[in-house]
């Protein structure tokens, strides 16, 4: 049974969340509109529970998300998109080896 994710420990509704960053980022690339806004709804429920900046982030990652798909038929992968997802991995505190 999935728990509410105000029932979750913080560490396990981020790696979730850092999961489903990279889902969405996939299904964008597929074309798969109604999976991508199954995951931004869950991204930013789980965020509700976390802090300010990390909701901040799921927001402007949600919109860079949205917009490309209505703007680009071919659902690419921008550098907007790109930034706003580095920018929410980071402050979930998962730090990208560069």
């Amino acid at each position: 049974m999935k728990k509410h994710p105000s029932q979750e420990l913080p560490i396990r509704s981020k790696v979730q969340m850092a999961q489903e960053v990279g889902e969405v980022l996939q299904c964008l690339h597929r074309g798969q509109r109604s999976q991508v806004d199954l995951l931004l709804e869950d991204l930013k429920s789980r965020s509700i529970y976390l802090g300010e900046k990390i909701q901040q982030d799921v927001l402007v990652f949600a919109e860079q998300v949205q917009f490309q798909y209505v703007y680009d038929p071919w659902h690419c992968v921008t550098k907007n998109i790109q930034q706003a997802a580095d920018k929410l991995i980071d402050d979930l505190g998962f730090y990208r080896s560069q």
